[in-house]
């Protein structure tokens, strides 16, 4: 009987136990909803400086002190886990200046806004190449800069000067 009487109360305090309502799965009563953006748009800023060499002309170099801003959206095309489909939008803002090494104030000013949709693989990542005209100069020198994009957001590779070819030229001749 004392053996009977010990598992009931055994199990009564097992039951208690079970049926109370357990703190740790619940929801923080004390902390404020935080509302989470959308997670497919990323925003933010990559800075651009340093010094960048004109081409065709050794030892001449622009010093670069700039940002550029960008949204970068992500679209699921195609959901079937086999091969996932994925285009990225992105929008850039680059606003900077160039400054020669002998000058203070600055020179020249790129200010561009640019907008791209294009495919990228789950795993790979595109390589997208930006040509942003350079105000005040008629030679028709550009700061070009090479973004490594990804599902999962952007990065700045390399920057760097160079000369385009104005096809409008040529058919003045």
């Amino acid at each position: 009987m004392k053996n009977l009487l010990l598992t009931l109360v055994t199990f009564s305090v097992l039951l208690l136990i079970g049926c109370q309502e357990n703190s740790i799965t619940d929801p923080n009563q004390g902390a404020e909803l935080q509302k989470t953006d959308n997670p497919s748009v990323l925003t933010g800023t990559m800075i651009l400086e340093g010094l960048l060499e004109i081409p065709n002309q050794p030892n001449s170099y622009l010093s670069i002190n700039g940002q550029a801003d960008y949204v970068h959206e992500l679209f699921l095309v195609d959901p079937i886990p086999p091969a996932p489909q994925y285009y990225v939008s992105l929008s850039l803002n680059v606003n900077a200046e160039l400054t020669e090494i002998s000058s203070v104030d600055p020179t020249y000013s790129i200010s561009a806004l640019s907008e791209d949709i294009f495919y990228v693989s789950e795993e790979g990542i595109y390589l997208l190449e930006k040509t942003f005209s350079i105000q005040g100069r008629n030679d028709g020198l550009v700061l070009v800069c090479r973004f490594l994009v990804t599902t999962d957001g952007i990065g700045l590779n390399s920057m760097w000067l160079d000369f385009t070819n104005d096809i409008s030229n040529n058919f003045n001749d």
